[in-house]
């Protein structure tokens, strides 16, 4: 059976393996995954496989708008801590997203984007954004430029593994961004991808 729920911290060194299976440099690690629940317990969520951790997402807040400038993942985080989570960010941001090999096409990924479209109602936010891996792109890179591809795979006449699928989950694309991440050219490069709340209530200012 499988249940969407956020990240205790009894499931901590599960989802380190899962991040970064090898123990590689440059992934989260178990005290990230705690700051993180420290910051924002809402945010983070893990999926559990008849209670086995098999997958996880971890969310930030930012008043960063998706609509200014682009920036790299790094930037738009501050850091692993995410020291640049806003309590009252009114954008919810997709900080990282993960399923174990073993278990995806599994139906996971629909039940974790449901769980985050769910908080941004829930807290009534402007909206969900992301940088969705290009993850198509090296097949292509010696062929067209990453803008070039993007605009085909927008266009539909490229399926992209990643963004492709987060086009058809209702996120609207926005811009591309180059050097998103840091690894070889033809893998570093986003789409900005926008979900807007559709039920969100506007606030009134005080007169």
């Amino acid at each position: 059976m499988l249940t969407i729920t956020n990240t205790r911290p009894e499931h901590l060194r599960n989802i380190e393996k899962i991040s970064a299976p090898k123990g590689d440099d440059g992934y989260f690690k178990a005290e990230n995954f705690l700051q993180h629940m420290r910051r924002f317990p809402e945010g983070q969520f893990i999926a559990l496989m008849d209670g086995k951790p098999v997958g996880y997402a971890i969310t930030m807040r930012t008043d960063y708008s998706p609509y200014d400038p682009p920036l790299s993942w790094m930037d738009a985080i501050g850091d692993m801590s995410l020291s640049r989570h806003n309590p009252a960010g009114q954008w919810l941001y997709g900080v990282d997203f993960c399923i174990h090999t073993d278990y995806r096409r599994c139906g996971i990924g629909t039940k974790m984007y449901q769980a985050r479209f769910n908080l941004v109602k829930r807290l009534n936010l402007q909206g969900f954004y992301i940088g969705g891996m290009l993850a198509g792109y090296y097949r292509y890179h010696n062929m067209m430029s990453v803008r070039e591809y993007a605009d085909q795979v927008i266009r539909g006449k490229i399926e992209d593994p990643t963004v492709s699928m987060q086009i058809h989950r209702g996120f609207q694309p926005r811009a591309v961004i180059e050097n998103y991440i840091e690894d070889a050219p033809e893998y570093t490069s986003a789409m900005l991808l926008v979900w807007p709340n559709p039920v969100r209530i506007a606030i009134p200012v005080p007169a």
